[in-house]
């Protein structure tokens, strides 16, 4: 998909607490870029870090964008995968709802209404998987016809969830999209003492604990394990493409999706 219009969004950093500001226009490219300050790059050339609760893209002056996930999982869940630049102000991509419903409903309206047929899917030919050293969380990826996510988790008060799921831009937005990110309640303290989750609130974000916190009530009972594939979806644009493979993740995150990401750069066909 292209788009034929720009969006401006502002809102605090869901670590930082500060004010960011998130332009997306139209521009010549075969690929998404991301710039930030007199940096501009392609996603497949980034380097990435996922240990800070989000998805951190690295210019090679050690310069970077923090918490991409949710906006990348907004854009290239509808399809767009070029013709768009990311400019970002203030470090971090702004928090916005915590999902990727409000930014896809303001993609729907400047996304032209067109397949542009494209011509490099990234495949496999055989499974690739990384995982946790004592191996009880991994993703693996399987040769596929499509992209197809299976995501199983399990924490303390929600207990164990798991969702299947087919990639279409019409069932990210009504399966995947609206899902809002989720922080333990135990966990809190401890990461505004690290410099995380300064902003975040019940605007963008679930709070788990003896008692679910979530404005408006949770949206689907496995809202969890949902924003888990958004979370998967927006850290596998890190390859640039779209992916057509089978990906199989449990009790994973970040640092797991973009090792995947980084054993899958190395492993595509044609490569």
């Amino acid at each position: 998909m292209k788009i034929n219009g720009k969006i401006l969004l502002k809102g605090l950093g869901l670590h930082s607490g500060k004010e960011c500001e998130l332009l997306i226009e139209p521009y010549d490219c075969d690929e998404v870029i991301m710039r930030s300050g007199d940096n501009e790059l392609p996603l497949s050339k980034f380097a990435w870090n996922g240990t800070n609760r989000g998805s951190d893209y690295i210019f090679p002056d050690g310069s970077m964008i923090k918490t991409c996930e949710h906006v990348l999982s907004a854009l290239t869940g509808l399809g767009v995968w070029s013709g768009a630049r990311v400019t970002v102000k203030g470090g971090e991509m702004p928090a916005l709802d915590g999902c990727g419903k409000m930014l896809s409903d303001e993609l729907m309206k400047i996304i032209r209404n067109e397949e542009l047929g494209i011509r490099n899917y990234a495949e496999i030919s055989s499974p690739v998987m990384v995982s946790s050293e004592d191996r009880k969380r991994f993703v693996a990826a399987f040769p596929a016809d499509r992209l197809h996510i299976t995501y199983a988790v399990e924490y303390d008060f929600i207990g164990s969830q798991i969702f299947d799921y087919t990639h279409t831009p019409e069932s990210y937005l009504a399966d995947i999209a609206s899902a809002r990110t989720f922080a333990m309640e135990s966990d809190i303290n401890y990461l505004r003492s690290h410099g995380m989750a300064l902003g975040g609130s019940l605007d963008n974000a679930i709070v788990v604990g003896e008692k679910i916190q979530a404005k408006g009530g949770l949206r689907w009972k496995d809202e969890f394990v949902r924003h888990k594939v958004l979370d998967l979806i927006g850290d596998l644009a890190s390859l640039g493409r779209p992916l057509k493979a089978h990906i199989v993740a449990v009790r994973a995150g970040h640092e797991l999706h973009l090792k995947l990401a980084q054993r899958l750069r190395q492993n595509l066909k044609g490569e």
